[in-house]
């Protein structure tokens, strides 16, 4: 299996890591690696997905970046933001904030609503990093992903910043552990993974296109 091991040099990574956390978009935390944004920027046209459901909202700074991406794009896609606290500031008709818990997430997106919901799907988890949060959301999308829709789990740089033990192995154990259990349902797709270089994302072979 390819290294987790991610393109940032260990000198350069905690600077970058602080302006990470402190990245906006229009006034609201984002907290995304621009890199990544970039990445985003081409899947989000490549897909051109019918919907982005997304796992972790914060602010909404995401969320509000993805609507205006997909708007750009001529794409009316629907951004579903879940998270155990709805963001109280920010009003979009693009955008469907839920709330629900990762370990339940079922009873925030039932089968009627995720019926509902255009394919194909942009799948990003990216809540609480830990090992047993993104088993999780792994385990309910899994089952219910499409052949060409791409599942992507973010932070699993927290590795690389020597914080993988907090997160008790958090995303990248996780996605290890899904690639081996599950060796024909999904390509690591290296064109997202790999784009800036070897790994150089946030998301170390976490851009998963579902096969």
């Amino acid at each position: 299996m390819r290294s987790f091991r991610t393109a940032f040099p260990h000198t350069f990574l905690p600077a970058f890591q602080r302006g990470v956390l402190a990245y906006s978009y229009r006034g609201l935390s984002c907290v995304k690696c621009p890199i990544d944004l970039a990445i985003y920027a081409k899947l989000l046209w490549d897909l051109r997905p019918g919907s982005v459901i997304e796992i972790g909202s914060y602010q909404g700074g995401s969320a509000l970046w993805f609507a205006d991406m997909l708007t750009t794009y001529g794409l009316a896609c629907p951004v579903v933001s879940v998270d155990l606290r709805a963001p109280e500031t920010l009003i979009d008709p693009r955008i469907r904030f839920v709330t629900g818990d990762v370990n339940r997430l079922g009873d925030a997106l039932n089968e009627t609503f995720l019926a509902s919901l255009p394919r194909p799907w942009l799948v990003i988890e990216d809540s609480a990093h830990t090992y047993e949060a993104t088993r999780s959301v792994i385990a309910f999308f899994v089952p219910r992903l499409f052949a060409g829709e791409v599942f992507v789990i973010e932070d699993g740089v927290i590795d690389d910043l020597g914080e993988a033990e907090v997160f008790n192995g958090g995303p990248n154990r996780a996605v290890r552990e899904l690639l081996e259990t599950h060796p024909h349902a999904f390509r690591i797709a290296t064109e997202y993974c790999d784009m800036f270089g070897i790994n150089a994302t946030y998301s170390p072979n976490a851009y998963l296109a579902k096969l």
